[in-house]
């Protein structure tokens, strides 16, 4: 090794010797602060008995300053020590080594400094000079030993202190060592809470222990100088203070239970825990029972912890397991099992019973040491199984009583084996014999209907029972209930049954009460439905009106419009409910008795009317009122204001379909009334025939004959008033029924009834059945001719519709070319021109034609059912747009008038469309009543043609017209003396077209019965062919509008001729007692007074034809000849029969 290596490691040497001297220094230090600090802590402690807090102070203050000391004087001396970390460098160690050999001085430093300059000078110098230096110094410093520059006595002097320190604290430890190691444990185990030592301490009882539930009597003494005053016992959270008996203390534990834990406390002074032992008793801890009920129950088994009182069905397997403590054996005494100790392994006992009897049971348990301490009852209590409980409630719709529904409720305690529905009959009513003899049987016989068995313990069930599939009739009376049985297994199935019920066709005379007072209820309905809406359409206009005055909405016009929505909703409400009502009457009135198809045909259209009164475009209009009302911003006012005039025109075509509902409506009342009386009457005739076939038999006592009659006398008088009413009701109608006067007929029926009466009171019964034979055939003979009058009418009526509905057809699809070609000459005028003028007297004209129209369709509607409901709308709008166009007139606003006239154009042609589409509608129904078509009233007709009228029903009818016209003559002359003006000019046109239809209407009846007359070949028919050219004079006369004396003079002297008929039609003997037989279309020859009747059917017809008023040549004698050829209007091509 080189001498300048040597010199380093030396330094290397120093440098390590060094940190070994700081390292002994250190070692010696900590030793001495540790055993200073610990035993100084520990003295402290045990001068101070510090809490928690105190000694954690303490401990981590000494684990704190120690682990400091211990990191400075151990730890870094040993890591410089092995060169780990930052140590003395060379030149810091030259540096010391320098300060302890002053000869040394920075020699040493400079020998390192030379050589450092040695290593970094460039290769290219001549470094010997300087190593020459460098080998020279080293030399010099070889002999000098550098581990004497440290200071080895500095350790020597701290052993001097450190050893008598560790003397100390060893003579200390020794001769008392728990002066140093109690508290040093207290300190390490700062956190536990340790308690001081006590002045005195407690001496209790030696024996602490007592039978359990038994009390017992603590007693306490202290051990010491010390005797505090209060000595608590706390047991758990509670404390109970000692009672103080000289120098001991006492406390009663009453009732110990269990092992209690306890401790003294008193003068500040706590003892240790103590335990009171509760000596073992026999207990029972658990107690677990099963219980098994038998498997028609259905119930689970149950398993019951610690219950001992028990309810359980008939028949229940009970299982004990007892889990006791202490307990050696236990006993248990149950109703219907012997009394018997069980024996049981690790304290658990089982035994069984199955359960029959109800009452108390008892265990026992006990043991050895104490026996049988107590025991412990409970009930047992056995259900037996109960009757099964029924309720059902019943539900009768109001408009089919034959359908009932029932929901009910079973329950009984463990199930069901069946249920079902039970009824029988306890009358039978009449009915053909074949179906008495396949009821009969029935009578007070049960008939069941099973229902789906009930699930689970409660059931509820439903039922629908239709009695129309037993075929009940009027004079049934059935009793129903529901049965229903449980499943007891044990006993045998019970039943319960519900309560029993009756039901009893309504009678003829309830239904017809009850029909008739639902009718009254709609009508009034349907008036107050037609008021309201009036008074919805006067508050609309009012309104209208009042917006247009206002520059903007206010709350006044806010609560205005809020009440006409609330008023809507209301009358919409009110016609829903309506229409509910009048299909639950009709629903309820063919129930047991059903209508002909004929009038289950209008009841349909009548129902299908009422619910399209109100129109879907109405309604909408109405929900866009609302969103205007809602949105309500100052835009709103005109679109309110266009809303309400667009609502205006629905509304009235509102208030006309209610009228036309309510007119339908009663006009279907009165029909279905008059058929009743028709049908009433021919059974009063049935009754009087057979009433005079026994009078003529002398089998029965005249007294009770007599009785008999006279309650046929009442019956008729009742019809009499029946039809007195009806003929008042309709004359109510809008368009009257034909009628005939009856009073002759009526008043001999009456004698004819009477006298026989009076005859019976005589026992002269040979007259009498003389005279009930009579009446019965003169009844007959009335309500054939009734009948046959009611179908005629039908028949009749539905041609002239037709006819009048052609007519307005024809006019209305004139009206749209009008239309057309104003509107197309008015686009080619300009504004300046004298034309625009004439245009608009021109659509004036238009728009008073429309109005006729309007009328005239409003009329038609009352009595076509055919007809739309949308058709009195659509003229509505055309009336409402022409009168727009013609405002526009005013200040020739063309493209107003124009866009106005193509609405109507667009009315005018969806009207066209309806109407053609109830035209071919009805051509329909006329080509199903043809003769031989089968589908008329009698089918199977073999297509005869009707008889016409006999020459005294025209006789009486033209005698109503003639009087008719006479009035007429007396009106037209007030008028022409007090002056009239255009209305009743137009009522008087109205009043004559309508009597120039009757009497086209006579007329064709007229040439009718000549042509019967005249088919012979006998020209008896001459005088009515006479009869019918003087007939169309007259008609002439009112188609022209020239009722002159000379017209009623031609009256008087037709009347003659047709007496002179009538009597000559009497003296050939001709029958007018034609019968109807059924499958046969020969109808007998009806009375026909349709005078009236034919009146209203076809005034629209002449009506129309009357517009202009002032005819004209041309247009007079086309009236001519419609009326003319009115007869010879035939059902389309396609309608007609095939042969």
């Amino acid at each position: 090794m080189s001498q300048r290596g040597s010199l380093l490691q030396k330094l290397d040497d120093f440098i390590r010797a060094y940190y070994l001297n700081q390292l002994i220094n250190g070692v010696l230090r900590w030793l001495a602060v540790l055993v200073c600090s610990g035993f100084g802590f520990a003295l402290i402690e045990s001068v101070g008995h510090f809490g928690i807090a105190g000694r954690t102070v303490l401990f981590w203050t000494l684990l704190t300053s120690n682990s400091i000391l211990l990191a400075i004087w151990l730890v870094a001396p040993v890591l410089k020590w092995a060169r780990i970390g930052k140590g003395l460098s060379h030149e810091e160690a030259s540096a010391l080594i320098g300060r302890h050999f002053p000869e040394i001085s920075d020699r040493l430093l400079n020998v390192l400094q030379l050589q450092q300059q040695l290593g970094v000078g460039p290769r290219s110098t001549d470094m010997s000079l300087l190593e020459a230096s460098i080998e020279e110094r080293t030399s010099a410093l070889q002999p000098i030993a550098f581990k004497r520059a440290i200071d080895w006595e500095k350790s020597k002097g701290l052993l001097r202190y450190a050893v008598p320190v560790l003397v100390l604290a060893s003579g200390l430890w020794v001769w008392s060592p728990s002066l140093v190691k109690e508290p040093a444990s207290r300190i390490l185990a700062h956190r536990q809470d340790f308690v001081p030592p006590p002045p005195f301490s407690f001496v209790v009882n030696d024996d602490l222990r007592v039978p359990a539930m038994q009390p017992f009597l603590l007693t306490a003494s202290t051990a010491g100088e010390v005797i505090p005053e209060v000595v608590m016992v706390e047991v758990g959270e509670s404390r109970y203070r000692m009672e103080r008996v000289g120098n001991t203390f006492q406390h009663t534990f009453p009732l110990v239970r269990e092992n209690i834990s306890f401790r003294l406390t008193g003068g500040g002074v706590s003892s240790s825990m103590h335990d009171l032992i509760a000596l073992p008793v026999p207990t029972l801890v658990g107690l677990e029972i099963t219980t098994i009920p038998p498997a028609y129950t259905k119930l689970p088994s149950e398993t019951l912890l610690d219950i001992g009182n028990l309810r359980v069905p008939e028949g229940t397997t009970v299982e004990w397991v007892v889990r006791s403590k202490d307990t050696d054996s236990l006993r248990i005494v149950a109703p219907g099992k012997p009394s018997a100790v069980l024996q049981g392994a690790a304290g658990v006992f089982t035994s069984s019973l199955r359960a029959t009897n109800s009452g108390p049971y008892w265990l026992v348990p006990t043991n050895r040491a104490v026996g049988a301490l107590d025991s412990l009852r409970y009930y047992l209590q056995v259900l037996v199984d109960q009757p099964p409980r029924i309720s059902a409630s019943e539900r009768i719709d109001s408009a089919v009583q034959s359908v009932r529904y029932f929901n009910g409720e079973v329950s009984d305690d463990y199930g069901f084996s069946r249920l079902t529905f039970a009824y029988q009959w306890l009358a039978v009513g009449e009915r053909p014999e074949e179906l008495f003899v396949a009821r009969a049987p029935d009578l007070n016989s049960v008939s069941r209907v099973p229902l789906s068995p009930p699930n689970g313990r409660s059931h509820r069930f439903f039922f629908e029972w239709s009695l129309a599939e037993l075929g009940v009739v009027q004079g049934d009376v059935l009793e129903y209930w529901f049965e229903v049985w449980d499943n007891d297994r044990i006993h045998g199935p019970k039943m319960t049954r519900s309560t029993p019920r009756t039901f009893a066709p309504p009678s003829e005379t309830d239904l017809r009460e009850e029909r008739n007072q639902a009718n009254a209820d709609i009508e009034e309905q349907m008036q107050q439905a037609r008021e309201s809406a009036a008074e919805l359409r006067e508050e609309m206009e009012e309104l209208r009106r009042q917006l247009a005055e206002d520059s903007e909405i206010d709350w006044k016009d806010e609560r205005a419009m809020e009440e006409l929505m609330k008023k809507q909703e209301e009358l919409r409400a009110n016609l829903d409910e309506l229409q509910q009502q009048n299909s639950q009457k009709d629903e309820r009135a063919n129930e047991f008795n059903p209508e002909e198809e004929r009038i289950l045909e209008k009841q349909e259209r009548l129902q299908e009317l009422m619910e399209q009164v109100m129109s879907e475009e109405l309604k909408t209009m109405y929900e866009e009122m609302q969103r205007l009302m809602d949105e309500m911003d100052p835009e709103s006012l005109e679109q309110i204001q266009e809303q309400l005039e667009n609502m205006q025109v629905d509304q009235e075509s509102l208030e006309k379909e209610l009228d036309r509902a309510l007119e339908q409506f009663k006009q279907l009342e009165y029909e279905v009334k008059m058929e009743e009386a028709i049908e009433d009457l021919k059974d009063l005739a049935d009754k009087q025939q057979d009433l005079a076939q026994q009078t003529r038999d002398e089998d029965v006592p005249s007294d009770s004959l007599k009785a008999e009659q006279d309650t046929l006398n009442e019956a008729f008088k009742e019809i009499q008033e029946r039809l007195d009413q009806l003929e008042k009701d309709n004359q109510e109608l809008e368009n009257p029924n034909a009628t005939m006067d009856r009073a002759e007929e009526r008043e001999s029926i009456e004698q004819k009834m009477s006298e026989s009466s009076d005859q019976l009171e005589q026992e002269k019964n040979k007259k009498a059945s003389q005279q009930q034979q009579q009446a019965s055939d003169e009844m007959q003979q009335m309500a054939e001719q009734m009948e046959s009058m009611m179908q005629q009418q039908g028949e009749e009526s539905l041609e002239v519709d037709m006819d009048a509905l052609r007519a307005l057809l024809e006019n209305i699809i004139d009206l749209s070319f009008d239309e057309e070609g104003l509107m197309q000459a008015l686009r080619t005028t300009s504004d300046n021109d004298p034309a625009y003028v004439l245009h608009g007297q021109t659509q004036r004209r238009l728009k008073d034609d429309a109005r006729m129209v309007e009328d005239s369709l409003f009329e038609l509607s009352l009595r076509i059912p055919q007809l739309a409901p949308a058709v009195n709308r659509e003229i509505g709008l055309i009336n409402h747009h022409m009168e727009q166009a013609l405002g526009g007139f005013g200040d020739r606003e063309t493209d107003l008038i124009t866009s106005n006239q193509q609405y109507v154009m667009t009315s005018f042609n969806n009207l066209a469309l309806m109407l053609d589409d109830a035209l071919q509608q009805m051509q329909q129904d006329m080509a199903q009543k043809q003769p031989g078509s089968g589908n008329c009233e009698n089918p199977g007709g073999n297509g005869k043609p009707k008889p016409a009228p006999s020459a005294g029903d025209i006789k009486k009818m033209q005698q109503s017209l003639s009087e008719r016209l006479q009035k007429m003559k007396e009106m037209m002359g007030e008028g022409a003396n007090a002056g009239s003006d255009g209305r009743q000019q137009r009522q008087l046109s109205k009043e004559l077209a309508q009597m120039a239809a009757q009497q086209a209407a006579l007329r064709q009846m007229a040439e009718k019965k000549a042509q019967e007359m005249n088919a012979d070949g006998s020209g008896d028919g001459t005088s009515m062919s006479d009869i019918a050219k003087e007939m169309e004079e007259i008609e002439r006369d009112l188609v022209n509008k020239e009722v002159t004396i000379e017209t009623l003079e031609r009256q008087q002297e037709l009347l003659v001729r047709l007496l002179e008929a009538e009597k000559a039609e009497m003296t050939r003997g001709e029958d007018n007692k034609r019968k109807s037989t059924t499958g046969s279309q020969n109808l007998a020859t009806a009375p026909a007074p349709l005078l009236e009747y034919l009146e209203q059917k076809a005034r629209e017809a002449e009506w129309l034809r009357t517009i202009p008023l002032e005819l004209q040549g041309y247009y007079r004698d086309r009236v001519n000849d419609y009326f003319n050829n009115l007869d010879d209007i035939k059902p389309a091509p396609e309608l007609q029969p095939e042969r």
